[in-house]
């Protein structure tokens, strides 16, 4: 199992997860991926790894929430643990100092893209990094990306942020200006469909990435299949990233399809595991509730010490409507509160209900113990 040390959102829907894996950590290079598993009985989720830090022993990984699994995965904390996380694997990317480089990202497809930038800079060359996407919330790791640029150029279908327009607009616009002799991009497939017959017009040179067609990552499951110059190859083994102007895209798409209705059908899912959990939260008689009446007698309940809440000046409140009345706790009262309602839940059912403990604790603060007492 693979720990969660550090979790950042990028959008509502996007979220950064550094994770330790130190042996993935000190042997992946730009291009390769990980297999990523929650839960014993979880599916298999193929993803790039966009960095890596060989001293912390981390990889991190940027992942979208699409359907069950990746809501699931996005939804662990830091300090919570990912079943298994299983890599590097596929082959990864060709660098070599090919002169100026075009690197065109979209969306989350940004995140595989930054290692290869790290890496074709490193090797000497031009880099110029063009990233994409619908609105401002949605250009991810910016700044690393100008870390390792020479050039960065933002295109939003809104205009919110950078130039307004699409990303193949941007690569053409360098494409017209200066002499390119390489480009990669990686995104959503329509995108990396028409960034390839623009940059085939003018001849040059392109790698795309297909990880988002593959499953089960190790050529089991044939659904990663896709032609590539007239022959069969598979994203996960032979990937993922290949010549983009011999990739059959018309065929990848209607590959990618081929899943979502049963997709909707498992993100459906997740709405019933909510109910059911908000039933056993709200029912009395449940068996974690008997336990902590049995836990403590009534007068030892009463006996916890509370803690009052700060409240403005009555005199104050007389005179004005326009501040909340209750000011809230203090670091050492949440901090007393906290500890009073968790020493008083017996270990088997704090362990049941953490979760949700631990979200009351936190989100209404002052109410911690009475907490407790409601529940009883």
């Amino acid at each position: 199992m693979n720990k969660i040390v550090g979790k950042e959102f990028f959008s509502e829907k996007v979220v950064k997860l550094e994770v330790e894996a130190p042996l993935i950590a000190r042997s992946r290079k730009a291009g390769h991926f990980v297999i990523v598993r929650v839960g014993e009985k979880g599916e298999r989720m193929p993803l790039t790894i966009a960095e890596a830090d060989v001293k912390k022993g981390t990889i991190t990984l940027v992942v979208q929430e699409v359907g069950l699994s990746s809501t699931k995965l996005c939804q662990l904390e830091v300090g919570d643990y990912i079943t298994d996380v299983v890599g590097p694997l596929g082959q990864a990317t060709h660098i070599e100092k090919f002169g100026t480089v075009v690197c065109a990202g979209g969306g989350v497809g940004v995140a595989p893209m930054l290692p290869i930038v790290q890496a074709l800079k490193a090797a000497g060359n031009r880099v110029i990094t063009v990233l994409a996407g619908r609105t401002k919330e949605l250009i991810i790791l910016e700044k690393e990306m100008r870390a390792s640029s020479d050039e960065v150029i933002i295109m939003t279908d809104d205009g919110s942020y950078g130039q307004k327009g699409l990303v193949t607009e941007g690569v053409e616009a360098v494409i017209l200006r200066e002499k390119v002799d390489k480009c990669f991009a990686i995104g959503p497939a329509i995108m990396m469909k028409f960034v390839c017959l623009l940059t085939k017009k003018y001849d040059i040179p392109t790698d795309v990435s297909l990880n988002t067609i593959m499953v089960d990552g190790t050529g089991m499951c044939g659904a990663c299949r896709i032609t590539v110059g007239g022959k069969t190859k598979f994203v996960c083994v032979d990937g993922p990233e290949f010549d983009g102007h011999q990739v059959d895209f018309d065929e990848m798409l209607k590959r990618m399809g081929a899943f979502k209705e049963i997709e909707r059908e498992e993100i459906h899912k997740l709405d019933h595991l909510e109910e059911a959990h908000a039933a056993a939260l709200n029912d009395r008689t449940a068996p974690w509730r008997e336990e902590l009446r049995k836990a403590m007698k009534p007068k030892e309940r009463t006996a916890i010490p509370r803690v009052k809440m700060n409240e403005l000046d009555p005199e104050y409140r007389s005179h004005t409507r326009l501040e909340e009345v209750n000011q809230g706790l203090t670091a050492e009262q949440r901090s007393s509160c906290s500890f009073s309602f968790k020493a008083a839940i017996p270990a088997s059912a704090s362990c049941a209900h953490s979760k949700n403990a631990g979200k009351v604790s936190m989100t209404h603060r002052s109410k911690s113990v009475f907490f407790f007492f409601c529940l009883i």
